[in-house]
């Protein structure tokens, strides 16, 4: 994603293919404030396809909804798919309403969304009660799991004994002491 180091992790990322030949990328745009037409997906997307050394990518996903500017950002990754610039069109962090709506706008160009990411693991199993992941799957969009290993509390790494630092602390200790 552009946001992750400010572009370094796409730059880190080209490099390894360079290196070793290609594999399969997924990058993100991010829907920052200055950000509210449909020309600065298109813009963020060859800037990270430069810094990816690609001319086009398997998976391009918006980051998450937007406060303002959503339905530019969908024309934006649209004309991105259109121009050959993506093989695929993702969302991130998106509930129900705005993934039927994103769905619908891009359906309306016959450009299919692949997948939405969301924070989804066993500990984490939200999407099944809200009704998220029943929404992916009647548009027929692919739940892109992030955080799948529970923040890394199911990695086997961690036991009540020996507890990560930093934030996610507190929910270790929540969940080695049921």
């Amino acid at each position: 994603a552009e946001l992750y180091g400010l572009g370094r992790s796409e730059s880190l990322v080209g490099d390894f293919t360079k290196r070793h030949g290609r594999v399969t990328v997924a990058t993100k745009f991010a829907a920052l404030p200055w950000r509210t037409d449909r020309q600065s997906v298109v813009k963020a997307c060859r800037a990270s396809l430069a810094r990816l050394g690609e001319s086009s990518v398997d998976l391009y996903q918006i980051h998450f909804p937007g406060a303002w500017a959503n339905e530019a950002y969908w024309d934006g990754i649209g004309d991105c798919y259109d121009q050959g610039l993506i093989k695929s069109v993702g969302v991130s962090n998106y509930g129900s309403d705005a993934l039927r709506a994103v769905s619908a706008s891009l359906g309306a160009r016959r450009i299919p969304l692949t997948s939405n990411q969301i924070q989804y693991s066993l500990l984490y199993p939200f999407a099944n009660s809200n009704g998220l992941k029943r929404t992916c799957d009647e548009l027929g969009v692919q739940v892109l799991a992030y955080s799948p290993l529970g923040l890394g509390l199911l990695s086997g790494k961690y036991s009540a004994e020996r507890l990560p630092s930093g934030p996610r602390k507190t929910l270790a200790e929540n969940f080695f002491a049921q």
